[in-house]
């Protein structure tokens, strides 16, 4: 045998070798979830191109084929048609029906295993207790990053072909023990997607494509443990191909919590192999002296970059096979890394290596090296000669690039092409993900997209023209510019914001966002949209930054000017201190958080110096406090003149039922329509200069009173006038008197069909979603009301959707029992409670002093407060809060103006006001949505409501909580700590909550 056959004998039998590894693939996933979970997952475009092209990331063919069951009803009929490698169960609520369904799908011949994602970080928790590891062949979180579902996959692969790939590939294995979902699902996608870079880096550039792909199949096997036993049985199983051990230390052993166990199994692993790579984690940092001592790596759990060091240790990098420009003599010209890259290097590289690379079909042949075969078959049988010029055979190349990606896209989001973005509704700038606010809007984009034409004729309804900046630009701002490090630590907001302006963003960035400013003639809104934000069973609102920018100075660069430091401050907001607490609170990392921004036209109009919509506003599905005939399913309403903030940030707005307009209890009677109804309005002021390290509305807006609306003519639609003669409102702006918003025009005069269109947006996405949701929006009324302006096309109202979040409703909420009480043995009782469980580990009360209490003192005992709330926490106390007026909002004189972060240890907040004192509840700000998703309990009191003889169903003991001996007070506030804890039943499904005394 020549040397020539030799070789080419020893790489076809290796080939064999390659082929032969991982027989079982996971190729066909059936995903059970509903829809808005299954767009979660898919960002942007088809899940199964979307895994496509992470796997092409990691140098992966193959990749899995995703079909979707809307329940498990469907999931099991689409099992009797077809065969399926997975089944992932994506779901907010764990419960019994998942063992359920999933002991059904055992019972199928060839049963795929059955594995959970779940939405909700806090399930995590209560899986050892729900989940029967007999029938599920594993539980994850979502994390908001899609590696997730690489993670899961190749989980199942892992421990299904293991036996297999020892035997005949010898292939290693590295074993991680960890029992925290909320840690493994994590840990298994940095692990998967490092280890398959791992794996191409061990090859030299020479190697080609389809060998690397074939060395991917021999990489690391990955099994998870998530005990002390299950450890040491895969440990002693595979121990002559053990190639590193990651492992906690403290796992279960024996079925309980031991914190040794980890270093007894290091000294295990130690004594197979004294030079095994270990790595060690815990939370306990007086850890570290021992996993040093057995020669291992340690890692602190709570280290703000605890990914990043889990990256140091495997400590190799992706290698792409990129695509070389040359020259026909072979010297090399230029590189493109992706498709993405390769369509922009061939809008610029010089005729002759167009031609030459054309010629030799050396694109076609990368993209079937790459698995891009569809599109490598469209290019291969066009010649050179096909073409009358080099520049049509340019133009042949690009668009069909172009045309692939947009078919990837196609229905969603586009991405930004500067001859194309200007007529784009909805355009990315740059790679990773669109965020959770921008996910939201894209989600709306396409509900409305997917709708009959005549859906919406009598008030149409659009999304405005978007463009998101995605997460990789963040990743590159912060790479660049050494910030990482620096914004972990510091704890200054005024200094992060600082550094991050006079830092520089990346210079395609800036070029794009030149285009932007340049083509959009109209205020900008530049708005946070984060991994997690208004993420589903997590939606968080409003602790990031958003900004308007006037975008009218004559000058482009001072535009893009503050374009690039309105983003470059969205940026900084990720490590606020505000965000910083919230993500604490939910059991998130400012690591794992990775930002986009959003940046939207402005909906209104111009007037003077002014530019705002007619109104703005907030819808939601669930109506928590429903006065008859309202019913909770109805939904609720919250609108007002101007621009949102009005309503988001807590401010007088007017309340109303879409499916009952007219009933708007709040204004029983002139004189609570005269005290509660609004008083002035924002607007984004075009005079205003750009902050200099302000990153908040307040830079560039206004608070404006309403003879300034009635000037700029927006008040016809909404404000009627009170005539004291009458003693009645009038609508109509020509008689005199004072104005007052009552929205009678639309709502009871019906002028534009706001309510029947709001009431239809609500039910089609609380379909779309399947749970309760929250929609805000704004309305510009075009010229209605106004006379005609001749020389151009008159305007028309239209309602703008600006943003969609989950919304937890009382009916996912599961019955609660366990507690009784006497009427004695409470200190609080009311009907109107947000909030569902049992809780028995509060032995705290902070309430504000009700004496002393003036409503022009709520910024000082907000303040004051926050350095309560910190002082509590650092012992690790949590409490009940007590206090007037609307909790969070803005306007101090409608309650306390305090900040998340400022009341992050409060597990349960009681709104109780003294006689006289009435305040709507915070019902559709930014604030009430948060409490509410983070689960915090929520008691709503009418004013003056007390312990007294009366059987009345609100009321809170204020004598005998002013009986107790504080353990801390202050003029404003008393600080009240018992031996014993309070017993707190919340019932979500019917309003009820009580508090009972600690004895």
């Amino acid at each position: 045998m020549d040397l020539n056959r030799k070789y080419r004998y020893r790489q076809a039998a290796s080939v064999r070798r390659f082929n032969d590894l991982i027989p079982y693939r996971v190729h066909e996933v059936l995903l059970v979830s509903s829809p808005y979970d299954a767009f979660i997952l898919q960002e942007d475009g088809h899940l199964s191109e979307r895994m496509f092209f992470e796997y092409k990331e990691i140098s992966l063919s193959s990749a899995p084929r995703f079909t979707h069951a809307v329940d498990f009803k469907e999931a099991l009929e689409l099992l009797q048609e077809r065969r399926f490698d997975l089944i992932l169960v994506v779901t907010g609520l764990v419960d019994a029906d998942v063992n359920r369904f999933a002991r059904r799908v055992k019972a199928h011949p060839a049963a795929p295993p059955v594995a959970v994602l779940a939405v909700d970080r806090r399930e995590a928790n209560h899986v050892p207790d729900i989940v029967d590891p007999k029938v599920l062949d594993g539980f994850f979180v979502w994390n908001g990053d899609l590696v997730i579902l690489l993670a899961v996959i190749k989980t199942i692969e892992d421990r299904l072909n293991v036996d297999h790939d020892v035997c005949h590939g010898n292939v290693r294995v590295m074993i991680m023990i960890e029992d925290s979902p909320l840690y493994y699902s994590s840990f298994l996608g940095v692990l998967f997607k490092e280890l398959m870079r791992q794996s191409l880096s061990l090859y030299s550039e020479g190697l080609s494509d389809l060998y690397r792909k074939m060395y991917m199949q021999s990489r690391p096997k990955v099994l998870h443990a998530r005990s002390y036993e299950e450890g040491v049985e895969l440990f002693k199983r595979y121990e002559k191909n053990i190639l590193a051990v990651i492992c906690d230390i403290r796992i279960p052993r024996h079925g309980r919590m031991d914190p040794e166990a980890g270093l007894d199994f290091a000294r295990l692993a130690r004594r197979h192999d004294p030079e095994l790579p270990l790595l060690l984690q815990s939370a306990e940092g007086q850890n570290r002296t021992s996993a040093i001592a057995l020669g291992a790596q340690f890692l602190d759990k709570t280290s703000p970059s605890l990914l990043s060091e889990i990256r140091e240790f495997l400590s190799y990098s992706l290698g792409f096979g990129d695509f070389v420009f040359r020259t026909p003599d072979g010297r090399e010209f230029d590189r493109a890394r992706d498709l993405r890259e390769l369509e922009q290097k061939l809008a610029t590289i010089p005729e002759e290596l167009l031609h030459y690379h054309a010629a030799h079909n050396h694109v076609s042949i990368w993209l079937m090296a790459r698995s891009e075969f569809e599109l490598a078959e469209e290019l291969r049988p066009k010649k050179v000669s096909d073409f009358p010029s080099m520049e049509r055979l340019r133009y042949h190349l690009i668009e069909t690039l172009r045309e692939n990606r947009e078919r990837i896209h196609r229905g969603v989001v586009s991405d930004f092409l500067p001859d194309h973005f200007q007529h784009e509704p909805f355009t990315r700038i740059g790679g990773g993900y669109l965020g959770g606010k921008a996910r939201g809007i894209a989600f709306l984009y396409q509900m409305l997209a997917d709708l009959d034409p005549g859906e919406f004729d009598e008030l149409p309804v659009r999304v405005p023209q978007t463009i998101v900046v995605s997460t990789d630009e963040f990743d590159d701002f912060l790479t660049q510019n050494d910030l990482r490090e620096f914004a972990y630590a510091c704890q200054d907001d005024t200094e992060i914001a600082a550094r991050f302006l006079h830092s520089r963003l990346p210079e395609e960035l800036i070029g794009h966002l030149s285009l932007v400013v340049d083509r959009f003639d109209a205020p900008l809104a530049i708005r946070s949209s984060s991994l997690l934000e208004d993420s589903m069973h997590q939606p968080l609102a409003g602790i990031y930054s958003t900004l308007m920018i006037p975008n009218q100075d004559p000058d482009p660069h001072n535009r893009l000017r503050e374009l690039c430091g309105a983003i470059k401050l969205v940026y900084a907001s990720t490590f606020f201190q505000k965000a910083r607490a919230y993500l604490l609170a939910t059991g998130s990392r400012v690591e794992e958080e990775k930002m986009a921004v959003i940046i939207q036209r402005v909906v209104g109009q111009q007037s003077d110096r002014r530019f705002y919509p007619h109104f703005s506003g907030v819808a939601q599905s669930h109506n928590f406090y429903p006065i008859s005939p309202q019913r909770s399913e109805d939904g609720i309403v919250h609108v007002a003149l101007g621009l949102g903030r009005q309503v988001v940030d807590g401010g007088r707005a007017l309340r109303f039922s879409p499916r009952h307009p007219r009933v708007m209890p709040q204004f029983a009677n002139p004189e609570a329509l005269l005290d509660n109804s609004q008083r002035g309005f924002w607007a984004l002021d075009l005079d205003q200069e750009f902050p200099s390290t302000r990153a908040d509305l307040y830079s560039t807006l206004r608070h404006f009173d309403l003879n300034v609306a009635e000037k700029d003519r927006m008040l016809t639609a909404l404000a009627s006038v009170w005539v004291a003669d009458d003693q009645q409102f009038r609508d109509d702006l020509m008689l005199s008197g004072p104005r007052v918003i009552t929205f009678n025009n639309i709502l009871k005069h019906r002028s534009i069909a706001l309510a029947t269109t709001l009431s239809k947006i609500l039910e089609i996405t609380e379909r779309g979603l399947a749970c309760g949701v929250e929609v805000e929006f704004a309305c510009d009324l075009g010229d209605w009301g106004q006379p005609r302006v001749y020389g151009r096309d008159r305007r028309y109202p239209t309602l703008y959707l600006l943003q969609l979040r989950p919304l937890v409703s009382r009916q996912l909420m599961s019955e609660v029992s366990g507690m009784q009480f006497s009427r004695e043995d409470l200190i609080c009782a009311s009907r109107g409670s947000l909030g569902h469980g049992l809780i028995r580990d509060i032995r705290d009360v902070v309430l504000v002093e009700r004496r002393d209490w003036d409503a022009s003192c709520n910024r000082h005992i907000a303040r004051e407060l926050g350095e309560l709330n910190a002082r509590l926490q650092a012992d690790g106390r949590s409490y009940v809060l007590i206090g007037p007026g609307r909790w969070g909002s803005a306007d101090e004189w409608l309650g306390i103006p305090v900040q998340w972060a400022q009341i992050s240890g409060a597990r349960v907040i009681i709104e109780a006001s003294p006689s006289g004192y009435d305040v709507d509840p915070s019902q559709g700000t930014h604030f009430f949505h948060n409490i509410t998703a983070q689960g915090v309990g929520y008691l709503m009191l009418p004013s003056g409501a007390e312990k007294d003889g009366d059987e009345c169903e609100y009321f809170l003991d204020w004598g005998w909580l002013e009986a107790q001996a504080p353990t801390w007070r202050s003029r404003y506030l008393r600080h009240l700590q018992f031996d014993k804890p309070l017993p707190i039943v919340l019932d979500g499904r019917s309003g009820r909550g009580l508090i009972g005394k600690p004895e």
